[in-house]
C-alpha cells in the first residue's frame, strides 16, 4: 500500500507539477470543509439557543442609573460639602497619632503648615514627620491613616538606611489634609 502512494505522489508530481498538486488539495480541503460548514451551523444554533436559555433563567439586573446633569456650580458645592469642615483638624491628627501608637512608631516632633487662599474653597494642612522604624510598620502606619482619614493624602515618604544589613529606615513622611472652609 505504502508504494502505492508513494507511485500515485509521483505520478501527480510529473503530471501537475508542484503547484497544481497544491491547487488540488486546496481545492480537497475546501470540499471537506463545505461538506462540514452546515454541521458547525447547526453546532451553533445549538449553542446561541442554550446560551439565551441560561441567560434567561439569570435573575434580572436593575436597570442603569441615569447620570444627573447639574449645573458647575452646585457640582462644585457637593465636591467641596464631600469634606470635613477645618475644625476637624484636631481629631483628626489624634487619630494619626493613634494610629502610630498602634504601629509602635514614634512622632517626636512634626512640621506643620496651613495653605489659606482666600479664593479657594478648601483649606490645606501639611504635616511632615521624622520616623525611625522598620519597613513593615511604615507601610502599616500610611496604610491606616489612608484608610481611617481619606481626605488626607500622602505627599512625600523618603526612606534611608544607614547601612546594608539594618532594618531600621530613616524616614519622612509628608501628609496633607484637606478641609472645607467654616
Amino acid at each position: 500500500m505504502n508504494s502505492f502512494l508513494i507511485g500515485f505522489w509521483r505520478r501527480m508530481l510529473r503530471r501537475l507539477g508542484p503547484f497544481g498538486v497544491a491547487a488540488g488539495l486546496i481545492a480537497i480541503g475546501t470540499l471537506v470543509l463545505a461538506a462540514w460548514l452546515p454541521k458547525l451551523t447547526d453546532q451553533g444554533e445549538a449553542l446561541k439557543a442554550t446560551f439565551d436559555a441560561k441567560a434567561s433563567a439569570l435573575p434580572k439586573l436593575a436597570p442603569v442609573i441615569a447620570v444627573r446633569r447639574l449645573p458647575v456650580g452646585q457640582q462644585i458645592g457637593e465636591y467641596v460639602a464631600a469634606f470635613p469642615p477645618i475644625s476637624q483638624n484636631a481629631e483628626d491628627l489624634k487619630q494619626l497619632f493613634s494610629s502610630a501608637k498602634g504601629r509602635n512608631l514614634q512622632l517626636p516632633r512634626g512640621e506643620y503648615q496651613f495653605k489659606n487662599d482666600a479664593n479657594a474653597p478648601l483649606v490645606t494642612m501639611t504635616a511632615a514627620f521624622p520616623v525611625s522604624a522598620d519597613y513593615g510598620s511604615l507601610k502599616d502606619f500610611t496604610a491606616d491613616v489612608l484608610k481611617t482619614l481619606p481626605h488626607v493624602s500622602m505627599d512625600e515618604l523618603r526612606m534611608t538606611r544607614s547601612a546594608a544589613g539594618s532594618t531600621t529606615l530613616e524616614s519622612s513622611i509628608r501628609f496633607s489634609f484637606v478641609y472645607r472652609r467654616p
